[in-house]
């Protein structure tokens, strides 16, 4: 299931800079759990904590997140002299001073164009900061998880009407079959008076294979599965369960296995048309499963 919600909220570093954080969180449909982030590098070590609050608050889909900050100031950093690399320096210089008899003296000028005379710290953001940032993912989590719901709740609504239409082609088919089965019933008392008098192999033969005709032609337990495969999946969306989405889908499975069984055991033009109407909604319907949680 997708949703998405966004914000903009203000911090203020130590350093009394101002930055404004811009914070879009959008989840998509995926079988798993994964995320994708886009985020300023001082904020990279949040990735965990938001990993857990997403899977923790929406359990599975792609979740993407994207933080951008207006002013990198906020972020506090210090600068030190690097002390041994300037000594190294200076003792350099006065070795080609004296080498090259050279009287200039050093400036401090010149020391600080060198490379690397100054270290930096990684950039960070204080404590407050921190906390108002994973505040904000959490509620932005929890309206992406309502929009889910309400998703689900519209997906729910069309898996009920396409699970009602199956019950109807299922009822319908049951109705035919009853009259298919009628006249193939008479078909063989038919054909069983002809050969009744004729005690010969080749008779007891023929009367098998009429019997056996009519007996593979019997889908009343694929019927009887057909229904209990679809109160399943009317009772899985009830549930509270997890993972219910999987469940109706690999049900769904069994549904379209028991339809194909009818469909190649009673081959009547009635029954074909309700059994392609079923095979339409089954696949809508596994559509629709696979979006859910």
């Amino acid at each position: 299931m997708t949703g998405f919600a966004a914000k903009t909220i203000t911090i203020i570093g130590e350093n009394n800079e101002k930055a404004q954080i811009s914070i879009s969180i959008k989840s998509l449909n995926s079988r798993f759990f994964d995320t994708t982030f886009k985020i300023h590098y001082a904020l990279s070590s949040l990735e965990h904590q938001i990993i857990e609050y997403a899977k923790e608050i929406l359990q599975r889909g792609h979740i993407y997140c994207t933080i951008h900050v207006s002013n990198s100031n906020v972020f506090i950093q210090s600068i030190q002299p690097a002390l041994s690399i300037v000594q190294s320096y200076c003792a350099a210089i006065e070795l080609i001073k004296e080498t090259c008899n050279i009287q200039q003296p050093i400036l401090l000028e010149h020391i600080v164009r060198l490379p690397d005379v100054f270290s930096t710290s990684e950039p960070s953001i204080s404590q407050q900061g921190i906390a108002t940032i994973l505040a904000s993912i959490k509620e932005l989590l929890q309206q992406v998880q309502e929009m889910r719901r309400q998703e689900g709740a519209a997906l729910q609504k069309d898996l009920e009407n396409r699970i009602e239409h199956m019950q109807y082609g299922i009822k319908a088919i049951e109705h035919s079959s009853a009259a298919v089965m009628e006249k193939q019933k008479q078909k063989i008392v038919d054909s069983l008076k002809e050969i009744k008098a004729d005690e010969t192999l080749l008779a007891m033969g023929q009367k098998n294979a009429l019997y056996s005709m009519l007996d593979k032609m019997d889908i009343n337990e694929e019927i009887v599965r057909f229904k209990s495969h679809l109160a399943n999946i009317s009772s899985y969306m009830k549930s509270d369960a997890l993972e219910k989405g999987k469940r109706i889908d690999f049900t769904l499975q069994e549904v379209a296995r028991e339809i194909n069984t009818i469909s190649a055991k009673c081959v009547d033009s009635i029954i074909s048309e309700h059994v392609i109407n079923i095979k339409v909604e089954i696949e809508k319907a596994r559509e629709q499963a696979q979006n859910l949680v």
